[in-house]
């Protein structure tokens, strides 16, 4: 009898622990069961999220250009009618797909509306962010978030520098974590985003008939005054003559008598700058003028002209970018004898890809008498102040058109920031009394170098 009751007593413990093993094991089960469930509906919405992409638009950051802004219209499609979005920008590393936002995120986003474009409200995000799969965790995150309506179309806007990428990240917030639904990466470094620079033009011609409504002659440098300058720099070794300024000079209305036409020729042989004086494509005078670094920008000007006390000489000036002069001619240099009524043509750079021009001006005077040296010089000097990178369009407008001593002013802008610029570009021609500029055309095209 006792051995039954204690038989009994066994099966009974064993029924026991038996259903309480079970009931653990049913909870656990359970809750694995919800905890994959979930898991298996982070991952499910994960496959139905996505994002499309424009082609990147951006220019440059001045002063340096070494930072660009940039923007893209994106659009992100969800089965959810929210989402959290992550833009941040990084250097490259091997495998975007670990990248954190690290610091500074450089990366807004924007919504367009009739008055523009409005930012969109950010918040502090500082949360872990999981991975769908296995809810892996990716890393604790403190960051800007944006939370915007599912398909529909913004616009990011980020500043980078080159070689950086732009990484997005779609979030959702479920069951008390963030997961990370996808991800993109944008490499703005692809469409050849920086600032290109002239490095070989084709020819400009003063005296074109094209310059409608002007009466030719166009460039009249006469027994008055004349300037010219340019900033440029040498980007590797020349190791043959490498032309930076081309400027011929023929007499008006008679281009055929060669025994007049003369050109003024800047070019570089190594890292060295000379100067060369030529008549009837004969040498009449050579100098060396300044021994170049790499990657240095220089600006370079010449004067000539009775009105500032160089009839029949030239007198050039060699500057640092930050307004130091470096050389200068300490006794003018001589040129072919003067007759009235020069005309300009001219080239800047040459094929073999030594140099870049960035800008280059010229100017005349008027047979006034005298040099109205405040408007004469102050078109030097205003390029010279601004640096190589900064357009003079406005500036020189002004010029002209607050001046009654000056006869034209030509520039030229080579600078663009995007890729593919333009194979010719014409030169702006302001006559006295001329607010609005004329065309100088261009024979032949451009080529251009990334700075």
């Amino acid at each position: 009898m006792p051995s039954i009751v204690v038989n009994l007593m066994i099966i009974i413990a064993t029924i026991v622990l038996a259903l309480a093993i079970f009931e653990v094991y049913s909870v656990y089960m359970s809750s694995y069961a919800l905890t994959f469930l979930q898991q298996e509906n982070v991952i499910g919405l994960s496959k139905l999220v996505s994002a499309s992409i424009s082609q990147v638009s951006f220019y440059g950051i001045p002063p340096s250009y070494n930072y660009f802004n940039v923007s893209y219209i994106i659009w992100i499609k969800s089965p959810t009618p929210k989402v959290t979005i992550i833009p941040f920008v990084i250097s490259p590393q091997l495998n975007p797909f670990y990248a954190l936002p690290n610091g500074n995120q450089n990366a807004t986003l924007f919504y367009s509306t009739t008055n523009g474009y409005n930012l969109i409200t950010r918040f502090q995000f500082n949360n872990n962010v999981y991975l769908p799969q296995q809810g892996q965790l990716l890393g604790k995150v403190n960051s800007y978030a944006f939370n915007i309506t599912s398909n529909q179309t913004y616009i990011i806007s980020a500043k980078v520098r080159l070689g950086q990428i732009i990484i997005i990240w779609i979030l959702d917030y479920f069951n008390g974590k963030w997961y990370r639904l996808d991800y993109t990466y944008l490499n703005p470094t692809n469409c050849g985003i920086g600032v290109y620079a002239l490095s070989s033009s084709g020819l400009y011609d003063t005296n074109s008939p094209t310059l409608t409504g002007f009466p030719q002659p166009h460039i009249s440098i006469s027994q008055t005054g004349f300037q010219i300058g340019l900033w440029f720099s040498p980007i590797s070794n020349a190791t043959t003559q490498s032309i930076i300024l081309n400027a011929t000079l023929g007499p008006t209305g008679s281009q055929g008598n060669s025994g007049k036409i003369f050109s003024i020729v800047i070019y570089q042989l190594g890292y060295n700058l000379y100067l060369s004086i030529m008549q009837s494509s004969i040498t009449t005078f050579h100098t060396l003028l300044y021994s170049l670094s790499q990657n240095t920008f220089y600006f370079l000007n010449f004067t000539s002209g009775s009105q500032a006390n160089l009839a029949n000489e030239l007198n050039i000036s060699i500057y640092s970018y930050s307004g130091k002069i470096l050389n200068y001619t300490k006794k003018p240099l001589l040129l072919p004898s003067e007759i009235n009524g020069y005309t300009l043509n001219v080239t800047f750079g040459s094929p073999s890809l030594t140099d870049v021009i960035t800008q280059a001006f010229f100017e005349t005077l008027k047979n006034q008498g005298n040099l109205g040296s405040t408007s004469f010089y102050n078109a030097s000097t205003v390029m010279l102040k601004d640096g190589y990178l900064y357009n003079n369009t406005y500036n020189y407008t002004w010029i002209i058109a607050h001046s009654k001593s000056l006869y034209a002013i030509g520039y030229w802008y080579f600078v663009y920031q995007s890729s593919n610029p333009p194979s010719q570009i014409y030169g702006l021609l302001w006559v006295s009394g001329k607010t609005t500029p004329y065309y100088i055309p261009e024979i032949g095209k451009n080529t251009y170098v990334i700075l």
